[in-house]
């Protein structure tokens, strides 16, 4: 069930340069929200905004009835959002979306791949099945400043490998540096589950399908409505129809795909 609320924050912390993390009071969303959804946030009701945006549900903690939503402020939307302050209330609809579906397998060995603010589906997904299965997170961003999540994943009881493009943390590269010699290792069954940019989503699912790995991925789109209406974030994915591929909504048929049935576009950034 989705819920439309005007949810009081009870926190907004700077966590590094441009990333922030807003803290909401939502029982009804934190109590129901899984791994992979999200919500569709409005921060002041004059014509800037103009439509929502959607950010991954993040920290969901049914029994404070609370979660969070991390961002970066570099556009128009996310300035404005940086400007609200503990004690206002925030505009939001959820939780939203399809999820990601933990691999049953009890010898199956997960693999969760975060890049940037793709952490926070991840972050959900491993508090899942961490403890009760094998999981590794490989959680990889430009700089260490652009990390997010490191200390939740380090708090929990799984293989966590950061990874940084200039090295200022963890191994330097990026995360399919570390899949592909997970991949190559591989003695038992693996699922891998990714989210963040595109770029990154293809050159994971791409190497999973190599190795015959199988990958479900959450795609980033631009989500106007959210609701499944507008139909501004289809993607393209695979049809046994003439044409060879059929749309679907990223809002409402996903956000999270198998990557193989995902036919991604050449253009960088595209699905």
């Amino acid at each position: 069930m989705r819920y439309q609320l005007e949810a009081p924050i009870l926190a907004h912390e700077q966590l590094a340069e441009y990333e922030f993390e807003l803290t909401l009071d939502a029982p009804q969303i934190a109590t129901g929200a899984q791994p992979g959804q999200f919500v569709q946030v409005l921060y002041d009701q004059t014509y800037r905004p103009f439509t929502r945006r959607p950010f991954s549900i993040y920290k969901p903690r049914p029994e404070a009835g609370t979660f969070s939503i991390v961002y970066l402020a570099r556009g128009v939307f996310t300035q404005g959002l940086r400007r609200k302050r503990a004690g206002e209330r925030l505009s939001i609809v959820g939780p939203l979306g399809n999820s990601f579906q933990p691999d049953p397998r009890p010898e199956c060995r997960h693999i969760l791949v975060a890049g940037g603010v793709g952490a926070p589906p991840m972050q959900v997904l491993a508090e899942r099945i961490c403890g009760a299965a094998p999981t590794v997170v490989i959680n990889g961003a430009r700089t260490a400043s652009l990390l997010v999540g490191c200390r939740e994943f380090a708090a929990m009881p799984l293989q966590f490998i950061p990874v940084t493009e200039d090295g200022s943390m963890g191994r330097k590269g990026v995360v399919t540096d570390v899949l592909g010699e997970l991949l190559e290792a591989a003695k038992t069954p693996l699922h891998v589950y990714a989210c963040g940019p595109t770029a990154m989503l293809r050159a994971v699912g791409t190497l999973c399908a190599t190795y015959g790995v199988e990958c479900h991925v959450s795609v980033e789109t631009v989500m106007p409505c959210g609701l499944g209406v507008c139909m501004g974030c289809v993607v393209r994915v695979r049809d046994a129809g003439p044409a060879g591929f059929r749309y679907v909504r990223s809002c409402y048929e996903g956000p999270v795909f198998a990557a193989d049935q995902i036919l991604w576009d050449e253009a960088p950034g595209r699905v």
